[in-house]
């Protein structure tokens, strides 16, 4: 059943009750003779025409529309016959409209190939890493055309959400998004996942694919986590891997953290069973066939992909105390409220400080910042935790673009660089003191603002960089444009080193330049700590790798 919306549903109520009332008004208008009360009969149609105004034409509600017309005969023929024929004939055509709407596909419908072109050329136009990434924008638009034309045709909301997800991808960019809603969202990444059998395969530091996430059920056949998998159905997981469509719609900037994920989608792929060999608890490889759950794929592999991509579970700007010389500072989102982004985040740093040094008052000297997870937001906000934290003295931040505003483009110096305008810059607090040392702990979607803060303070003598794989490798300004079917963001405004060349994002080598420094090997320690023992590797890893620091 569709789902009428709200002045759709006014209007097919209103017509019936004022065709009711002008039925009534009949016998009165007669009783009463003046011409004013023929002015009623253009009730209905003033009424429709102002709904109408406001939420637009919709071709299924064209009997509505009429109805609303009808009644006006009464203004002009005010013969009593005619004018309760008139309104018996609007009740009839509202009828007529409300099952078209409640039943059809086509009711509301959105021109999904429209957005997409209305998307494209947006973005063709001020997308600001073209050159850098080498975008062929005709390549793209024949290859992406075609799904969003069938998704038009089938007025199939979850296939256009599958089709921007796919055309996103294509750039490597995580500021490359579109979105409608969650229920959406969701319908679209279950719908190409595939089948669920009980793991999700992943790839260990040494090489090795391994069963994590694993299903109890499948300990009977010899699969628990940590079970080497030596290939599915067939062909090795890697391979399995690009047979998912689920694959083609994340997208991962950095080339090192789309191999870090290598083998996650594997499991996903084939029918009713699937033909797994592994090797057993001797070493002797044996072949297990494995049967369709009830779930689906995509279930088990975001479960899989929170565990290890998960920050500390604690609330936004935490600050914790994990040892007595350790606390943690949890940042979700680089925003803070309204009021501390208008004052450039003074009233934040003044909070932060105070739980820092309230931290030291009680023996704490190291901090770990840990900003897995962490969406993005504001660069004043970056600026000012940067401020807090840095060794005393002047640090480079960031390089504005210089946009020539008569040309309405970024100025390019050519070899890849573009004209600076002036630098950002933080001059350190260390509130930590000469002897205290940070962790900044990252992830793959630690994203925009987040790859901010950590390019920032990659540059501190006292803070260190770490993680499973470096942040997403997405830096650049922020456009989202509203189209009808959804939101759609691009990177639209220009950050730069100091020489001129692109701040952090990769271009086509998909290699970021805000890696982190110290990478911790997914292995089966790491493997069965947080699968199995539901433990933070990484938290306690920063722990360990502060208290080894020779003061």
């Amino acid at each position: 059943m569709g789902k009428l919306e709200t002045l759709d549903i006014v209007m097919l109520v209103l017509l019936p009750l004022l065709s009711g009332a002008l039925w009534y008004m009949v016998g009165y208008a007669d009783r009463v003779k003046n011409s004013k009360w023929r002015l009623l009969w253009l009730v209905p149609v003033a009424s429709c025409f102002l709904i109408v105004y406001v939420s637009g034409l919709e071709k299924l509600l064209i009997p509505a529309y009429l109805a609303s017309a009808v009644t006006a005969v009464g203004l002009f023929i005010p013969e009593r016959k005619t004018r309760r024929a008139a309104s018996v004939a609007s009740w009839v055509l509202v009828l007529i409209s409300l099952p078209l709407c409640l039943f059809s596909k086509t009711y509301r419908s959105v021109d999904y190939v429209k957005d997409f072109n209305d998307g494209f050329e947006s973005m063709k136009a001020h997308y600001v890493l073209a050159e850098h990434k080498e975008v062929d924008w005709d390549a793209l638009y024949e290859k992406y055309l075609p799904e969003f034309q069938a998704a038009n045709k089938a007025h199939d909301k979850v296939a256009n959400e599958i089709a921007w997800y796919k055309f996103c991808a294509e750039f490597h960019d995580l500021h490359v998004n579109f979105g409608s809603d969650e229920k959406t969202r969701d319908a679209a990444y279950t719908r190409v996942s595939g089948n669920d059998y009980g793991l999700v395969i992943c790839t260990l530091a040494d090489g090795r694919t391994v069963a994590i996430e694993a299903d109890e059920s499948l300990s009977e056949k010899g699969i628990r986590n940590g079970t080497e998998i030596i290939s599915w159905n067939g062909i090795a997981p890697a391979e399995a891997d690009e047979l998912n469509e689920l694959k083609q719609m994340y997208s991962f900037a950095d080339e090192d953290n789309e191999k870090f994920y290598e083998g996650f989608f594997a499991a996903g792929t084939g029918g009713d069973t699937a033909e797994v060999v592994i090797k057993d608890e001797s070493g002797a490889e044996k072949t297990v066939e494995l049967t369709e759950l009830s779930g689906d794929y995509y279930s088990r592999v975001k479960e899989a992909f929170k565990k290890i991509k998960g920050g500390m579970n604690v609330g936004h700007m935490t600050v914790t105390k994990i040892n007595d010389t350790t606390a943690c500072l949890r940042i979700k989102l680089m925003q803070f409220d309204s009021l501390s982004e208008k004052d450039n985040h003074k009233q934040m740093k003044q909070e932060l400080c105070d739980n820092i040094r309230e931290m030291k008052n009680q023996g704490v000297r190291d901090i770990i910042i840990d900003i897995r997870e962490n969406g993005g937001g504001s660069g004043t906000m970056v600026k000012a935790i940067g401020e807090v934290f840095a060794p005393e003295g002047e640090y480079y931040y960031v390089s504005d673009a210089y946009f020539d505003h008569d040309k309405k483009c970024y100025v390019s110096e050519g070899d890849g660089k573009w004209k600076t305008v002036g630098d950002v810059t933080v001059k350190g607090e260390n509130i930590l003191g000469d002897e205290g040392r940070i962790v900044l702990l990252v992830g793959s979607d630690s994203v925009s603002a987040a790859d901010h803060l950590t390019k920032l303070m990659s540059g501190f003598e006292n803070t260190t960089v770490m993680g499973f794989t470096g942040p997403s490798g997405s830096a650049q300004g922020v456009s989202p444009i509203k189209l009808k079917s959804g939101t759609f963001s691009y990177s639209s405004s220009l950050m730069l080193n100091k020489d001129g060349t692109i701040f952090i994002d990769c271009g086509t080598d998909m290699q970021a330049d805000d890696d982190a420094e110290v990478i911790i090997p997914f292995d089966e320690n790491a493997l069965h700590a947080i699968f199995d023992d539901g433990n933070d590797y990484l938290m306690d890893k920063a722990v360990e790798y502060l208290a080894e620091i020779e003061r």
